[in-house]
């Protein structure tokens, strides 16, 4: 008799799961309270473009997600680079590119950190002899990333021209609270792992278009079904196991022989009885916030495809088909500034690093917020992340905020829904 499992949310994690028990022949039914798929990562049409809810960098280290992509048959949607490439520029030095050449791998990226002329070569050296230890040791658990830094003896520019740009990038989380150990763990998968590892990958198409849309085709076409706007108000636990869904509205779903809690941990609280939730003692979880900026202009003087900013609050720009995207990550200082202060933020700082962007040139603007985008991986967060199962037999969970050793990336949503999955198979023999 065929299995049936019940998912809560359609998500990146949700849909990870979904395709993965569909293409094994479970049965799947997948409720999102929303209209769209997606999550933190969707795409919306605006007078004839295609727009993000915030510009997601992936890279060649994302071996989930491009696996993921390969059977839902998008990873040709991918513009992927060779070699690792990022046009950074210095409010004060002007361009300073870090890019890997022609030379075998590590010579390249060596060479390529050596030339990195936003700091001094001695501030080089530092970088050089921190990856070289990393290959040996990681961090202590306790450390947040700014102490290890310290202790490291990595001065204040390396740190702020360097360290602080990846961290903020892959953590949303300023260097002082987010963890050492997880963000050496990131840096072993980006720079220590080969060429293709730190190489840089962007989509050629809005988000939705690369992961909900063929992934809802997916589980649909394999005998599942995606019901959006229906959101799950509560589960009931009988005898340690989930014996009803009971959605908005009043409507209860049962005949499932499993589940998956795919929302984040803010929905989850609200789905699941309380004193459940409480056992997890996931108290000290906090989040992080992303703003966007997508900017058309009457003639672009942007040539490049995409810019990191040193030492500006406004950390990235891509250059879309008619239009730029600015992305400030770890935003929590100024999100709740109104939009003018914002703009008017954004484009002083655009005017400043590149002097042929005129503020005159600016058409018409769309912001866009995401106050809870990511969780904060605090060290003592991160020792409370659960697993994939649960205390409740029939209950998997699955979501970025859940044990995947990787921190709220699409990546780690992707990971933690195939996690799930796997879970469920080898837990009814199907594996």
């Amino acid at each position: 008799m065929q299995s049936k499992c019940v998912i809560i949310g359609g998500g990146l994690s949700g849909l990870s799961a979904g395709v993965y028990l569909a293409q094994a022949g479970l049965k799947v039914e997948l409720f999102e309270s929303s209209p769209k798929l997606g999550g933190r990562a969707y795409s919306f049409r605006e007078n004839g473009d295609i727009i993000d809810n915030g510009q997601h960098i992936m890279m060649g280290c994302y071996r989930e997600t491009l696996s993921f992509l390969r059977t839902i048959g998008t990873s040709d949607k991918l513009s992927i680079q060779e070699r690792l490439k990022v046009d950074f520029i210095h409010r004060q030095k002007g361009p300073t590119p870090l890019k890997t050449g022609g030379s075998p791998y590590p010579i390249n990226l060596i060479l390529a950190l050596l030339s990195y002329k936003a700091i001094s070569f001695s501030e080089r050296l530092e970088i050089i002899r921190l990856f070289s230890k990393l290959i040996f040791t990681r961090p202590d658990e306790n450390l947040t990333i700014l102490q290890w830094l310290k202790k490291e003896r990595q001065s204040p520019g390396t740190i702020k021209a360097f360290w602080e740009i990846l961290s903020v990038g892959a953590l949303n989380t300023d260097i002082s609270r987010a963890s050492a150990s997880l963000f050496a763990s990131i840096l072993k998968e980006m720079f220590l792992k080969g060429n293709q590892a730190a190489s840089i990958i962007l989509p050629r198409t809005g988000l939705s278009e690369l992961f909900c849309e063929d992934s809802a085709r997916f589980i649909c076409k394999n005998g599942g079904s995606i019901l959006m706007s229906h959101a799950v108000k509560e589960v009931e636990i009988k005898d340690n196991k989930i014996h009803k869904i009971i959605l908005q509205g009043g409507r209860e779903v049962t005949g499932f022989d499993f589940v998956i809690s795919a929302v984040p941990y803010y929905a989850f609280q609200r789905i699941f009885p309380e004193a459940f939730v409480q056992s997890m003692k996931m108290e000290n979880i906090s989040y992080s916030s992303i703003l966007s900026l997508n900017i058309w202009m009457k003639e672009s003087p942007f040539t490049g495809e995409f810019f990191g900013l040193i030492d500006s609050p406004v950390q990235w720009v891509f250059k879309r088909r008619n239009y730029i995207t600015i992305v400030i990550s770890n935003a929590d200082a100024i999100v709740d500034k109104s939009k003018e202060d914002l703009e008017d933020l954004i484009i002083s700082e655009l005017e400043e690093f590149f002097p042929d962007f005129k503020r005159n040139a600016v058409l018409r603007t769309r912001l866009i917020k995401e106050k809870r985008a990511t969780f904060v991986p605090a060290p003592e967060v991160l020792k409370q992340r659960p697993g994939t199962r649960s205390p409740v037999k029939n209950l998997f969970l699955s979501g970025d905020w859940t044990q995947t050793d990787l921190p709220a990336t699409i990546e780690g949503a992707v990971l933690s829904g195939r996690k799930a999955a796997l879970a469920i198979l080898e837990y009814s023999g199907n594996s």
